[in-house]
């Protein structure tokens, strides 16, 4: 389904970071996948290298046996709502317009048919469909995660990429988000997630330490 061939990418912040060297690693349909590593490592990186929201300086990226890393940024961004959703830590919502609306942005980018449906399936889903009309602020952290997932799954996304999804959570919201990605998964979407948190990964079917930019580990429980 994925795979990326000795990946390298740099940052130059001072001195030269290696956030991605030599990278390679396939990912398969159906697999909850937990990359875990120290802050720096490059586990982001490669995060945003699978959804095509980085590139990288050296390596071969390929998405259903397609070759992708050539591919021009209308290409790119084309593929990226297509084919990914995407969870982040801080949510990312649009703070001055209503979940419903929030939701509704990625079908705006080509799949408006049924749109309205689309959204109220994707907020029932994450069971906060009565929170349609109000606005991020009006919601806690676990709510307006919940709505940042209904965004990613309204398009109907293969996989799911999260960075760090309960890093602004409570423990227990933090669970109830985990769950969420658990059933999520079971209905057949791949999971790609990252953490800094060791106990998040009893929910994965396979775990990617990363250190220094580099896969040092890579087992499926």
């Amino acid at each position: 389904m994925l795979k990326l061939v000795n990946a390298r990418k740099q940052f130059t912040a001072g001195e030269v970071v290696n956030a991605l060297d030599g990278v390679s690693l396939k990912i398969a349909k159906g697999e909850f996948v937990g990359i875990i590593g120290p802050s720096g490592c490059g586990k982001s990186t490669l995060l945003y290298t699978l959804g095509l929201l980085d590139s990288t300086d050296e390596g071969e990226y390929f998405i259903d046996g397609t070759r992708v890393d050539r591919f021009s940024s209308r290409e790119r961004a084309g593929l990226r709502n297509k084919k990914f959703g995407f969870v982040f830590q801080s949510f990312n919502l649009i703070s001055r317009t209503t979940s419903f609306d929030n939701v509704l942005l990625p079908l705006l980018y080509g799949q408006t048919r049924g749109a309205t449906a689309k959204v109220q399936h994707a907020l029932e889903q994450v069971g906060v469909w009565n929170k349609r009309r109000n606005w991020p602020n009006q919601m806690s952290g676990g709510q307006q995660q919940r709505v940042a997932i209904a965004r990613a799954l309204v398009t109907e996304p293969e996989i799911i990429l999260a960075d760090e999804p309960t890093g602004n959570l409570d423990s227990k919201t933090g669970e109830e988000i985990m769950e969420l990605f658990r059933d999520i998964h079971s209905k057949g979407t791949t999971v790609v997630m990252v953490t800094h948190n060791p106990d998040l990964l009893k929910y994965a079917t396979r775990i990617i330490e990363m250190r220094d930019g580099k896969i040092v580990s890579d087992k499926k429980l």
